[in-house]
């Protein structure tokens, strides 16, 4: 039996991070993931730093927006931890060169600019560009693009980069990782939990184990409900299965990460030259919820030529350039797009965080977990991130 104080479920970005977090607060800490370090979206996603509220948000932009300003507070402490994250755990790739999310029509304008207001009266500079401003910040964009919403903050990290830098960071705090490993089954136990395990030792040679936590941290992504439901809480955190697209090397085009309001969008160049192509565009899910090995995503053809036909209306150079690759992964979202970050409902000693926005707000997320899990509370207000608000009854 292996005995520790805190085990993390999940060895992707908030998993790495958490750890990290908790380790340098002095806990001992075993992290546990059933696939390979970074396989899941974190290691699959293009890297996006927006900070801007996203286009998803719209309808609670329209009807909730005081509900959504409670993001914003952990949106600029998220702009502060990646300007400073190398001084954490090394270099891994961060450019903050700016973000703009387009609008091509009336409704986008307006959507934009109740935005923008909501943004600036809480914090987050933004600010509408139009006409020959935008021009000359963007003269790559289509004259199609009508507005834009410019947030100098926005940009990108290299996803393999980030999860694998925050491993070797918490490994020198004394963090373990048990990759290969799947669980089983979690259970109360006293004071503590007890987790059935079967872990990989070498191939062809998994065995069963026991390992008790006097804490435990879901940081699964789209596993976590499943893991959560072992525990007799379900939570409303549902899979969702997005398609990526990489282009041939160009010479510099898109200086800013780019989004649309009204389309879905998102688009930046890589230092080596190529253009990646995502935006929320769904993949074909096969899903049983039980491990990553058993769940997978495949392109959907219409999927992927909505996709380019949506970078090619919004920047026309994009129409001569080759795509060299698509990809798939299995991301996780919640009714209101915000995520979870604090106690398992009903459960002491139990906790989660991740679904939406995992990547841009995952070093701040990690951070605050590990505040409420040492000293009870975060200095950031989260309770719009309260998992308790998405617990099904």
């Amino acid at each position: 039996m292996t005995q520790r104080e805190v085990v993390v479920i999940g060895a992707g970005l908030l998993g790495a991070a958490t750890a990290f977090q908790l380790a340098r607060r002095g806990l001992e800490v075993l992290v546990i993931e059933s696939d390979d370090i970074n396989s899941g979206a974190s290691g699959r996603n293009a890297g996006s730093l927006h900070f801007q509220l996203e286009p998803r948000m719209a309808d609670a932009l329209r009807a909730q927006p005081d509900q959504l300003a409670r993001l914003l507070p952990v949106s600029l402490q998220a702009i502060e931890d990646w300007r400073r994250i190398d001084e954490d755990i090394g270099d891994v790739g961060v450019g903050q060169a700016g973000g703009l999310l387009l609008g091509e029509t009336a409704t986008d304008e307006a959507l934009l600019e109740r935005k923008v207001e909501l943004e600036n009266r809480h914090g987050l500079r933004t600010e509408l560009v139009a006409g020959s401003e935008l021009r000359q910040l963007a003269p790559y964009l289509s004259s199609r693009v009508r507005v834009a919403s410019h947030c100098r903050y926005e940009g990108h990290a290299d996803p393999l980069r980030v999860t694998p830098a925050y491993v070797r960071a918490s490994q020198g705090l004394g963090v373990e990782y048990w990759q290969l490993t799947q669980v089983d089954g979690i259970a109360k136990v006293g004071a503590g939990f007890q987790l059935r395990v079967t872990r990989e030792h070498a191939p062809g040679d998994a065995r069963a184990e026991i390992v008790r936590a006097r804490r435990i941290v879901i940081a699964a992504g789209a596993w976590s409900q499943p893991l959560a439901a072992q525990l007799g809480v379900k939570l409303d955190i549902v899979p969702a299965a997005l398609t990526m697209n990489v282009t041939e090397r160009t010479s510099l085009l898109i200086p800013h990460l780019v989004q649309h309001m009204g389309r879905k969008l998102s688009l930046k160049q890589t230092e080596a030259g190529n253009l990646l192509i995502g935006g929320g565009w769904p993949a074909l899910l096969h899903w049983s919820g039980r491990a990553k090995g058993m769940d997978s995503a495949n392109t959907l053809p219409q999927a992927l030529i909505g996709n380019l036909r949506v970078a090619r209306d919004v920047v026309p150079a994009i129409a001569s350039l080759r795509l060299l690759r698509s990809w798939t992964g299995i991301a996780s979202d919640t009714p209101d797009h915000l995520p979870v970050c604090g106690p398992l409902p009903g459960v002491s000693d139990a906790f989660i965080v991740g679904a939406s926005s995992s990547f841009t707000l995952g070093p701040t997320l990690a951070a605050a977990l590990a505040e409420i899990m040492v000293n009870g509370q975060s200095r950031l207000d989260l309770r719009h991130c309260d998992p308790a608000r998405v617990l099904l009854h």
